[in-house]
C-alpha cells in the first residue's frame, strides 16, 4: 500500500477557490440536498465531518445552501440487515426507504462491500433468500452482492422521488495491518479488490460517478506490509486522521483539484468543523432516537407520549445549517484576503 503519510503531506483540506476541471460536470449545486448510505465507515464520519467539511469548502464560495444528511447504519449490508431492529432486512429496507421520501434528496452517495468482502465464507445477510449464498465463497458471494447493489440503487431512485439528480457509488478505502495479534489483511483485501471492480462495473453500466477509494488509499498497491502511519485504529475502522486523508481522497476522485488554501489547520474550518458534528449530532437523533423501542415500537405504551419532541429537532437543525453556512462564508472569506 502507498504510504497514506504521502497523501497528507499534500495537505488535507486545501480544497476552496479552484474550479473544477473543465471536462469535470461539477457534483455539487446550490441547494443540493445530499444523503450518504452505508454502513459503518458512513455513520462513523459523521463524528469527525470531515468528509462534509470536504465536500462543503469543494463545492466553492459560488455553491450555497448544500445539506448533508449521514444515513450510514453499522454492519448494515446491501439488503438493510442492520437497518432492521427485530424484524428482518425488508424492515431495514423499508425503513431507508421511508428516510429518502422524507429527505427527497437531489444527491445520493452510496458506500458498501467491506462487510461483505471479508464475509464470503461466513455470510453477511441475514436475507432469508440469500444467507446461504452470501456465505458461498467469493463467486456466489460476490454474484449475489452485485444484484442487491443493483437493487439498492433502484430503491434509491424510487424512494428518492424525481428531484433526485445523482447517484454516487463509493468504493470501501482499503484495510490495514497493524501489529500483532490484529489480523493480516492481506486476503481480505484481494477481496475487496474485487469488490471495488464490481462496484466500478455497476457504475459504468448505469451511468454513475464512481469514486475508487479502494485505489486512492493505495489499496491496488498493498504489499502486506504494517501501516505506517496507520490511519484505522484495528485494520478496518478509519481513525480521526484517517477520516483526513478520506476527505482529501474522496473530492478529488469527484474531481475537485487542490488550491493553495486554506489548511485544515485554519481556525476558520475548525470552526466550520465543529458546526458541521454539531448538526450531525441533532440529526442522528432525529432519525434515530436511542429509546425508539418506547417511542414507536412495542413498548410505545410505556414512553409512546413522548414521540410527539422527536419532530422539534427539525427547527434546531435548520438553525444549525445556517450557522453551517455562516461558517463556510467565513472560510472563503478569509481564504480571499490571503
Amino acid at each position: 500500500m502507498k504510504s497514506p503519510f504521502l497523501l497528507a503531506l499534500s495537505g488535507l483540506l486545501a480544497l476552496v477557490t479552484s474550479p473544477l476541471l473543465a471536462e469535470t460536470e461539477p457534483l455539487l449545486k446550490s441547494g443540493d440536498k445530499v444523503v450518504i448510505v452505508g454502513n459503518t465507515i458512513i455513520e462513523r464520519a459523521r463524528l469527525s465531518g470531515h468528509l462534509e467539511t470536504a465536500l462543503q469548502l469543494a463545492a466553492g464560495p459560488e455553491v450555497e445552501d448544500l445539506s448533508f444528511r449521514n444515513l450510514g447504519w453499522s454492519g448494515d449490508s446491501v439488503f438493510g440487515d442492520s437497518r432492521s431492529y427485530f424484524g428482518t432486512p425488508e424492515e431495514g429496507r423499508t425503513r431507508l426507504s421511508q428516510n429518502l421520501t422524507d429527505l427527497k434528496p437531489t444527491v445520493a452517495l452510496l458506500c458498501y462491500g467491506t462487510g461483505a468482502a471479508m464475509s464470503v465464507e461466513s455470510g453477511w445477510t441475514n436475507e432469508k433468500s440469500a444467507a446461504k449464498t452470501s456465505g458461498a465463497g467469493m463467486e456466489e458471494s460476490l454474484k449475489l452482492f452485485t444484484e442487491a447493489y443493483q437493487e439498492l440503487i433502484e430503491r434509491v431512485r424510487t424512494a428518492s422521488g424525481p428531484q433526485l439528480r445523482e447517484i454516487v457509488l463509493i468504493s470501501p478505502p482499503p484495510l490495514e495491518n497493524l501489529p500483532a495479534p490484529l489480523p493480516d489483511q492481506t486476503e481480505n483485501n484481494k477481496r475487496l479488490a474485487q469488490f471495488r471492480d464490481a462496484i466500478r462495473d455497476i457504475a459504468v453500466k448505469d451511468n454513475l460517478r464512481f469514486v475508487d477509494l479502494f485505489n486512492a488509499l493505495g489499496g491496488d498497491d498493498f504489499s502486506g506490509e504494517i501501516a505506517s502511519p496507520a490511519l484505522t485504529t484495528n485494520g478496518v475502522h478509519y481513525s480521526e486522521t484517517g477520516y483526513q486523508i478520506l476527505a482529501k481522497a474522496l473530492v478529488e476522485e469527484l474531481g475537485y483539484p487542490e488550491s493553495a488554501s486554506p489548511s485544515s489547520d485554519s481556525p476558520s474550518v475548525a470552526k466550520l468543523r465543529s458546526e458541521i458534528i454539531e448538526k450531525n449530532r441533532l440529526f442522528f437523533h432525529r432519525w434515530r432516537p436511542a429509546n425508539e423501542t418506547y417511542l414507536f415500537l412495542f413498548r410505545k405504551h410505556e414512553q409512546g407520549q413522548n414521540a410527539k419532541e422527536i419532530p422539534m429537532f427539525d427547527p434546531l437543525i435548520e438553525e444549525q445549517e445556517k450557522s453551517i453556512e455562516k461558517a463556510k462564508e467565513l472560510v472563503f472569506s478569509e481564504s480571499a484576503k490571503q
